[in-house]
């Protein structure tokens, strides 16, 4: 029989490390209730933990704590998060995002509102890096057109060396 790799999906069996959850039940047959759960293993090349950042782990700033505190707009002040800069405001929209709001990340340093802001982030950085491709090839290609033409049958040793 051949061994097969241990998926990194499992039905929870009182398993540690659990990341993400769904509230779907088993069958009624099993006898109780569990829910699909992803559980990061240990790779035996023993690479750093994941890091994962949970809402309710992140503790709020004081200054943001104050209760029935108004920001400028009006609305009622959430809570901020302490040490965590890059949640504070919208990186598309700059809308301040609180404490109680879903908040969607990308590459793990930009905070967005809404998953539309994500997706328009995400399309302006495929544009810009098709830009850059596009840019990168054609000065490559004017740099070979304006350069000198080469020697077809010349010693360029020789001739630096006379000169």
């Amino acid at each position: 029989m051949i061994p097969r790799a241990p998926s990194l999906f499992h039905i929870e069996d009182g398993a540690v490390g659990v990341a993400a959850s769904t509230k779907k039940p088993m069958p009624a047959d099993s006898g109780e209730l569990v829910g699909l759960r992803l559980i990061i293993q240990q790779s035996p090349r023993q690479r750093p933990p994941l890091s994962v950042l949970r809402r309710s782990a992140v503790r709020p700033s004081p200054a943001a704590t104050a209760a029935a505190s108004q920001d400028e707009a009006g609305a009622p002040a959430g809570r901020g998060f302490m040490g965590l800069g890059f949640l504070n405001c919208c990186y598309c929209c700059h809308k301040k995002l609180y404490a109680d709001m879903d908040v969607f990340v990308y590459k793990g340093e930009h905070a967005f509102c809404s998953a539309e802001c994500r997706s328009q982030q995400m399309a302006r950085e495929e544009r810009r890096e098709i830009e850059m491709l596009v840019r990168r090839r054609r000065d490559a290609f004017h740099r070979r057109r304006a350069s000198p033409p080469a020697k077809i049958g010349g010693h360029a040793r020789l001739q630096i060396a006379a000169s």
